[in-house]
């Protein structure tokens, strides 16, 4: 084991498996079975098999529960992995994950209290500078772009005209 990564009640080390050096995460449940723990390791039996192919090895040494998989990159910790894959945990398309980072907080903003409103009149929000749409910029752009190149070659024209021979 290399160290120590996360500890929200299950341990997970960062380590590498001896006989192919390959980078593995070894994650000890230090606090032995408890219910949750039990149903994790149930849903372990419930991932889809491109999941439960992850764990390499799973048991129990001196009486700490453990579970050695492969890394686990984009989730926070094993807890997670295991809840987001298991096969009664709803499954979100890439799409929806990703709609979902723009989806606004749910309910309505709670009311103002008096002096917040006060303080909100007194001390507005500033308002952003108007930016131009895209398409406004993109033609502005086109047109200076033009004007440059055309005063490029005026200046190289008139070198040319007027250099004495």
């Amino acid at each position: 084991m290399l160290e120590l990564r996360r500890d929200g009640g299950i341990q997970t080390y960062h380590a590498r498996e001896i006989s192919t050096a390959r980078p593995v995460q070894v994650h000890l449940f230090a606090a032995g079975l408890t219910s949750e723990n039990r149903v994790l390791f149930r849903r372990i039996d419930r991932l889809p098999d491109s999941e439960r192919r992850r764990v390499l090895d799973r048991g129990e040494s001196r009486g700490t529960p453990y579970v050695v998989t492969d890394r686990l990159a984009g989730y926070a910790d094993f807890r997670e992995w295991v809840t987001m894959n298991a096969a009664d945990a709803p499954h979100p398309t890439l799409d929806e994950q990703f709609l979902q980072l723009f989806e606004p907080p749910a309910g309505p903003a709670p009311p103002l209290t008096l002096t917040e409103g006060l303080e909100a009149i007194e001390n507005p929000p500033k308002t952003p500078l108007r930016v131009l749409p895209l398409a406004a910029k993109s033609l502005a752009g086109l047109v200076l772009g033009v004007l440059t190149a055309l005063l490029v070659l005026a200046m190289v024209v008139a070198y040319f005209a007027f250099r004495p021979i």
